[in-house]
């Protein structure tokens, strides 16, 4: 299937609807994740416990769907429209290029993160790199708490491209 650049340009400026993160923010994940980074005995243990704040690292952890899903869903939000656009086209790696990060205010244990997400853009044209061919997209992620405020927001690109088949050896 060919690459519907005209459908997915239609997308760029789109913005999902508020998606809800699948757990809370939890002590127990943030352990894990500290244990996991090697965080032992940081000044985040010795102060930040005490209040019970997340480290503002993990903001993409509370928002991260599950990798399987008992009921698969058709994509629907414009972000996933491109990625599946872009997929069905062959484009099916993917790798983060850049990501600035903001941070506005704390997360807490017990919070409840949601987020939108929207197409800040797609290349007018494939690249080429060193991996293959592919299409830059860059998302804008902006997260938030129950209360409805802004806590963090993300500015992500990635490549998606057709990997290069590696070349055959001669006998």
């Amino acid at each position: 299937m060919a690459f519907e650049h005209s459908m997915v340009k239609k997308l760029v400026g789109k913005e999902s609807a508020a998606m809800p993160a699948p757990d809370k923010v939890s002590k127990s994940d943030i352990r894990h994740w500290c244990e996991a980074i090697d965080l032992d005995n940081t000044p985040f243990h010795k102060i930040n416990w005490k209040k019970k704040n997340a480290p503002p690292a993990m903001m993409m952890v509370w928002t991260m769907p599950p990798l399987w899903s008992p009921e698969a869903r058709e994509p629907t939000e414009p972000h996933e429209l491109v990625m599946k656009a872009l997929d069905d086209a062959g484009y099916d790696g993917a790798i983060g290029l850049s990501i600035d990060q903001e941070f506005l205010k704390p997360v807490y244990v017990g919070d409840r993160l949601s987020y939108k997400v929207k197409v800040a853009g797609v290349s007018s044209k494939e690249v080429t790199t060193k991996m293959g061919k592919g299409y830059q997209v860059d998302l804008g992620y902006a997260l938030s708490n129950q209360k409805g405020e802004v806590v963090s927001t993300h500015d992500y690109t990635l490549l998606k491209f057709k990997a290069l088949k590696p070349p055959t050896k001669a006998r």
